[in-house]
């Protein structure tokens, strides 16, 4: 036996349902808010337990689960009500024939609460046939059944009252009868052990089989079903659900992907609940659809398949089954977490392909470029807003695109910060020569100092985006002088400010006039933007407690429109009509199939179908500059929508007066290392000259010149001196790149000329050069003949066309104009020197 002595140690000493950060932990399982709810996910992960009882309260007379309907459609339902209902019956019974003075019944005929011991307590699955569910794993006994157990909510008769003695008296009251609880569940589990056991087990072994889920049709024969059938009379077709599972669920990454960061996050929430991640270490063929390698597959063949369906499907219009619910009605991971997520195929299905290795955690996602570059930053998701947030804290210029990505400069240090919040948030940075400061409108931003109305939800989505200390709004911080309104950038309204004091609203009337924004919610945020001359809208809120996933559109070229999303949660949902000019619509709920997952009951008005179409996000600036943006749904619920904080982002640094310095623009930029060449070494026949460059740059192309024209091979950076280099001057041109320039060519200044080297008299009459190994030289051509060198000489004979006795000044052909021209000298039909003629050289 595990006891957890107070699951809220904080809120027992203060004396209040939430946690000490404002959260219901029996609320927060399966997003985690909470460090309450994160243990006992954790313990019970490690724990698994064959029988969880959660003690708390109060309900007037002792209340036992199961629960009424609609059911988890992710249940092995067939598994998990025998036991659980045998259970509470077993309590009641103890507890009824315990028959404490002072403890109160239930009367089934009226369905009051009566001090008479009518013989019964009030078990939901028999007398709360709407309205108490376990529909959502949010609480903690229905999350806790996913890991194999017979789980029970026990609420304690008894609430607290302002009178000492009666108080004491009701909690004695509510002792003995917890005692009972307690005593009877452990008799139950010793004596049913096996059965649970087993049940547990098979839960687990359906689940890794792939084994589509056990149906329990209205007219279900309970002897088909394992353990006690007292359950049997009760059920009926309200009491039907259950899910379809798919064969795997794919989270891609890559071009698919909406938001890697958000990817990441999903994935780390699906392990931190136990469901077995897959990562593919190769390109993936699925369900018809090819996935690179990295992206993420929950093969749905896990013991734990329960739990990971419940967190990635996108659940049920459950609107026409019941008349109301107790909670929330959706919740989709993947629909609400700003992930693309695919479901691919059914259980049924053969195995997935090769290539996939289970995972513990995910690797690190954030990169940044080499230092030199500007640094553009996709605000994909949540956590990229928290990198934007880090470095304005951290004082690193940021400048903001009308797309919503903002850019970091090439310097050193905005480059360190990159790297930092890279690998604190996983953002990936990519490398832009900063052209888009030029081309395209920015704004320079500054750290935002958010003001707020609104619950733990809203403080903590605000914290989510790197807002950690936004400053509370309330007509009192106004009126003492604790909320100075000119140190504030932006407003969030997530719930109604409540001024009323004449100054405080003379203040904030001040405020607004003078170019203050405003970000929110809901009916509450319109409502303060009309009653301080921003805008005047009509917002229509659904039925009440309505709530769910409803379909939306990003309007084209609007503020989200750069990485839309399809789907946005409501509690309940809002949406904006009768709209003035100069307000603008950023999205709108969905024509057709508004409503996805979730419970909105029609009402004339407040129905999905009057939302259909209609605005869920506005924005609008007025001429004082004051701007505002808001929000129909409910992005900030119990700080659930992930993907939501996105937009909220968006909204905020596009909404705040918060603008910094900037980023300075390249073409701004002065080169204090520009590319330069010049050449090193002697320009002699034989020797090796060099290219020397300015060290910051990259050297592309090389290219070697003589007299200006480029010599054929000459490509290194290196060129050795040749004979027919003889009389002219050398050269390098060079091509170089760095990042933030464009390409440059340049060249160096020549050097030269290089000496021409007269030949040696060889006694043994052998010629000392050797035409046809002198690429400059054409044996068959005498100049003396053609004044054009297309003459037709043969070397080897000391003939000509042109006559004989083969010199030059045998034939007297004028040669003034072959200035730096190859000459070939023969003397008696033998080649003597091949060399150039120097500028007023006789032909002599």
């Amino acid at each position: 036996m595990y006891f957890t002595v107070t699951n809220n140690p904080d809120g027992r000493a203060l004396g209040q349902r939430a946690t000490a950060t404002d959260f219901d932990a029996n609320r927060d399982m399966i997003t985690g808010a909470t460090k309450e709810a994160v243990l006992i996910r954790d313990l019970t992960a490690v724990i698994q337990p064959t029988n969880y009882l959660d003690i708390h309260g109060y309900t007037n007379v002792l209340q036992v689960e199961p629960c009424g309907p609609p059911h988890g459609e992710n249940y092995e339902y067939d598994l998990f009500l025998p036991t659980a209902y045998d259970m509470a019956l077993e309590i009641e019974q103890n507890v009824v024939a315990a028959d404490i003075e002072g403890n109160t019944y239930l009367d089934r005929e009226t369905g009051r609460v009566t001090t008479e011991n009518t013989g019964y307590i009030k078990i939901p699955y028999r007398d709360i046939r709407s309205g108490w569910d376990d529909w959502p794993p949010i609480f903690t006994p229905q999350y806790v059944a996913y890991q194999g157990a017979i789980t029970n909510t026990v609420e304690l008769p008894l609430g607290r009252t302002g009178d000492q003695e009666e108080s004491e008296r009701r909690l004695d009251v509510n002792k003995q009868v917890a005692r009972i609880v307690i005593e009877t569940a452990v008799e139950q589990v010793n004596t049913t052990g096996d059965l649970l056991l087993e049940n547990q087990i098979e839960i687990f072994r359906r689940g890794a089989a792939g084994e589509p889920l056990v149906e329990m049709p209205a007219d279900v024969d309970p002897t088909t079903i394992p353990g006690p059938d007292e359950w049997a009379d009760i059920w009926d077709a309200s009491d039907v659900s259950g899910a379809e599972f798919p064969r795997a669920y794919v989270i891609p990454m890559g071009g698919t992907q909406r938001s890697e960061t958000d990817a990441v996050t999903l994935v780390d929430q699906l392990l931190a609940n136990g469901v077995e991640v897959d990562r593919a270490t190769t390109e993936i063929t699925i369900g018809g659809t090819t996935y690179p390698a990295g992206s993420f597959v929950v093969d749905m063949h896990q013991p734990l398949r329960g739990m990971a369906n419940v967190l990635l499907d996108e659940g049920s219009d459950i609107s026409d089954v019941v008349p109301s619910m107790y909670d929330i009605s959706a919740w989709s991971l993947a629909l609400l977490w700003g992930a693309t997520v695919d479901s691919v195929g059914d259980t049924t299905d053969g195995p997935l392909p090769a290539g996939l290795e289970q995972i513990t955690e995910t690797a690190p996602t954030g990169s940044v470029p080499e230092q030199g570059w500007y640094l553009e930053l996709e605000m994909r998701g949540t956590a990229e807003y928290q990198a934007l947030t880090a470095l304005l804290q951290a004082g690193i210029p940021v400048s903001l695109f009308e797309d919503g990505d903002v850019i970091l400069g090439p310097d050193a240090e905005s480059h360190a910060a990159a790297v930092a919040v890279a690998e604190a948030y996983g953002v990936s940075f990519l490398a832009s020569d900063g052209s888009r400061l030029t081309a395209e409108e920015s704004v320079g931003l500054d750290e935002a100092v958010v003001a707020y109305t609104g619950d733990a939800g809203d403080v903590t989505s605000l914290a989510r985006l790197g807002i950690t200390e936004p400053l509370a709004l309330s007509n009192d911080a106004l009126v003492s002088g604790e909320l100075d309104l000119d140190e504030v950038d932006v407003l969030w309204i997530g719930s109604n400010p409540r001024i009323s004091d004449e100054a405080a609203v003379a203040a904030m009337a001040e405020w607004i006039a003078a170019g203050g924004d405003v970000v929110g919610d809901g009916t509450a945020a319109a409502d303060f933007v009309a009653e301080y001359g921003i805008a005047e809208v009509t917002a229509t809120s659904g039925t009440r407690s309505s709530n769910g996933i409803a379909r939306v559109s990003d309007a084209d070229g609007g503020l989200l429109a750069t990485y839309p999303q399809e789907h946005a949660f409501g509690y309940s949902f809002s949406w904006f009509s009768d709209l003035p000019e100069g307000v603008e619509v950023e999205q709108t709920y969905a024509v057709e199939d508004t409503f996805v997952a979730g419970h909105w009951r029609a009402a004339e008005g407040t129905s999905p179908a009057d939302a259909a179409g209609q605005a869920s996000i506005v924005s609008t600036e007025t001429e004082a500059g004051s701007r505002a943006v808001l929000f129909g749904t409910t992005p900030t619920f119990r700080a659930h929508p992930v993907g939501a904080l996105s937009q909220i982002g968006r909204a905020l640094y596009w909404a705040a007066d918060a603008e910094g310095e900037g980023v300075i623009d390249p073409a701004d930029i002065v080169d204090e290392n520009p590319l330069t060449a010049m050449v090193d070494g002697e320009a002699s026949e034989g020797e090796t000259l060099t290219a020397v460059v300015a060290q910051d740059w990259e050297i592309t192309a090389y290219q070697w010149l003589r007299d200006g024209e480029a010599i054929e091979g000459a490509t290194g950076a290196t060129y050795v001196v040749t004979p027919q280099d003889g009389g002219a001057m050398l050269a390098v041109q060079v091509t170089g790149s760095k990042p933030l320039y464009t390409d440059v060519t340049v060249v160096s200044e020549a050097v030269g000329p290089v000496p021409v080297v007269e030949p040696t008299p060889d006694p043994t009459g052998s010629p000392t050069t050797d035409p046809t190994t002198d690429p400059t030289t054409d044996p068959t051509t005498d100049p003396t003949t053609d004044p054009t060198g297309d003459a037709t000489t043969d070397p080897t004979d000391g003939s000509s066309s042109g006559g004989s006795g083969g010199g030059l000044a045998s034939t007297g052909v004028g040669v003034a104009g072959l200035a730096g021209a190859a000459l070939l000298i023969v003397v008696g039909g033998t080649v003597m020197a091949v060399r150039r003629k120097n500028a007023g050289e006789s032909a002599e």
